[in-house]
């Protein structure tokens, strides 16, 4: 399976680098501070809109990259996922602590390498979280694809 992401080069990693690094030194919607997740999504549409939401002015001109991950089918076939139906109270909320603590729980489970998400931006589609610790997710491959750049039309 071939999922998407976004990514910046910075001094903690590289744009390939899926040590969930990024996401442990802020924590996230799906993950607490200090426990690496590496985000993705099921197309590169909705990779460049979760980014987006997240960007102004000021953090806009940063060099990013489209970022290709290769999941393999194994891994893929073995993957969880929380139904839109099923998300816990609040998950979509600005400060929401219910899925901090869902996929904080699930990432320290090491149940699965994979675990799907609904989008906050667009509900019906999902995106792809990578648990960084799991044994098997030294199998998942990425690579920088090419430069990004969003539409100035866009802000």
């Amino acid at each position: 399976m071939i999922v998407w992401r976004i990514a910046i080069h910075s001094t903690y990693y590289e744009v390939d680098d899926l040590s969930g690094i990024g996401s442990a030194h802020t924590g996230g919607r799906w993950n607490s501070k200090d426990v690496p997740v590496v985000y993705s999504s099921t197309s590169i549409a909705l990779a460049a809109l979760e980014t987006l939401v997240h960007l102004n002015q000021r953090l806009f001109p940063m060099p990013r990259f489209l970022v290709e991950i290769t999941i393999p089918d194994a891994a893929w076939a073995k993957r969880e996922g929380l139904a839109l139906a099923d998300a816990p109270e609040g998950w979509n909320d600005p400060e929401p602590d219910s899925s901090k603590d869902y996929g904080t729980g699930w990432l320290i489970s090491g149940r699965s390498e994979i675990l799907l998400v609904p989008s906050v931006i667009v509900p019906e589609e999902q995106n792809v979280l990578i648990n960084p610790a799991h044994p098997q997710a030294s199998k998942i491959k990425a690579k920088a694809i090419r430069p990004w750049t969003y539409d100035s039309r866009l802000l």
